[in-house]
């Protein structure tokens, strides 16, 4: 444990530990919180529905252009934030790109989940024609920028983590139409297969990728664990997993213990670059956790300090925001760093995984949006 936050769960090594891109929308979705959307104008870009295709019977993708002929300069496997007013309220969620940069049109694919405010009217109620606000596009789960012509991917999904990989794999294919690719895509069936005949077209398209659907679950059966994917069982598919380059999308469990497997195969930290959707309920399992006593301090000597009791456990982020304390912010998911602060004095728990490096955490930094104090805390808020 290091002076700024403990991990509880720790499953992963340290270093494996930082190395996660982001986490897509489906582990913690940020509160609604009022905002008017003029001022969200001012900081996104307006976008109109071109196009809606279901999927799968939960999935589905919605294409969409910028107003204004604004333009989107993003990689495959990247995300963006998207901001959807609802009444009074605005709802943000980050969804993928299912898209991929060399295609002439941009599309997310978002799989409706229960209770999911946005997930479920983006399937249900969006049509061609409704608006909605994104933000500029982030996330490091991309390729190389320079690779060996004969470069060999392994890519391993489950359930929507089939998403960004979806982009990567038309990107790769792309740029070299005989580009090595293996994809393992573990689902409920076939019915739940997101991109199921797309991906089986450009398997007989292009004879350099392979793809194999793992069905976790038959008409008729329930869940059967043996049917589920781990690191071992990719491991015993590949004849040379040393000089591939390894991409993983998934539920935190199948990340976790794919990474754990390969790392200890010898694969370079690397050759693995992934992505979770989901992570360990910390706040939900730790008895240290209860409103504690903040203070953040202004960034600049004509600021005010602002003291104040939380009134329930929440991060950093949503105290700060609650008491008119403005903290920069995008992805809420502990991806994109835009709300690192740095703690004066107390202890924070951080939810795992998440992108800070390990050198932020030993000068002082956390996450606003996945940082949950363990006592009283002294912030210093960033220079805005």
């Amino acid at each position: 444990m290091n002076r700024i936050s403990k991990t509880i769960n720790q499953t992963l090594p340290a270093r494996l530990l930082q190395r996660v891109s982001r986490a897509l929308p489906l582990s913690r979705r940020q509160d609604a919180v009022p905002r008017s959307t003029s001022t969200l104008m001012e900081n996104a870009y307006e976008a109109v529905v071109t196009g809606v295709r279901r999927e799968t019977s939960r999935a589905v993708t919605v294409e969409f252009e910028l107003t204004e002929g604004y333009r989107l300069n993003y990689k495959a496997g990247q995300c963006v934030t998207i901001s959807l007013p609802v009444g009074p309220t605005i709802f943000q969620r980050c969804y993928s790109f299912s898209s991929s940069p060399d295609e002439n049109r941009y599309a997310i694919t978002v799989q409706r989940i229960f209770h999911g405010r946005v997930s479920s009217h983006f399937y249900s109620s969006l049509r061609v024609g409704d608006h909605f606000f994104i933000d500029d596009p982030m996330g490091d789960f991309v390729a190389p920028t320079t690779h060996p012509e004969d470069q060999r991917y392994v890519m391993v999904a489950a359930g929507v983590g089939i998403v960004p990989l979806y982009s990567l794999i038309k990107d790769l294919l792309g740029k070299n139409p005989m580009a090595q690719i293996q994809l393992i895509y573990a689902c409920r069936n076939q019915e739940q297969a997101i991109f199921y005949r797309q991906l089986q077209r450009l398997e007989k398209e292009h004879p350099g990728l392979s793809v194999r659907f793992q069905f976790t679950r038959r008409e008729g059966d329930g869940h059967d664990p043996y049917r589920r994917l781990n690191g071992e069982k990719i491991l015993s598919r590949l004849s040379d997993p040393s000089s591939a380059l390894f991409y993983i999308c998934g539920p935190y469990g199948l990340v976790s213990k794919c990474t754990e497997a390969f790392h200890s195969a010898g694969i370079s930290e690397s050759r693995i670059h992934i992505e979770t959707f989901s992570s360990p309920p910390a706040r939900l399992i730790s008895d240290e956790l209860k409103p504690r006593s903040i203070t953040f301090l202004p960034s600049t000597v004509l600021g005010n300090t602002v003291r104040v009791r939380q009134k329930q456990v929440e991060t950093l982020l949503e105290t700060a925001r609650r008491n008119g304390v403005n903290i920069p912010q995008k992805c809420t998911v502990g991806n994109c760093q835009t709300c690192k602060i740095k703690i004066k004095s107390g202890m924070v728990l951080m939810d795992e995984p998440n992108s800070l490096s390990i050198d932020d955490a030993k000068n002082g930094y956390v996450l606003g949006c996945i940082a949950y104090p363990t006592e009283s805390v002294v912030v210093k808020l960033p220079t805005t």
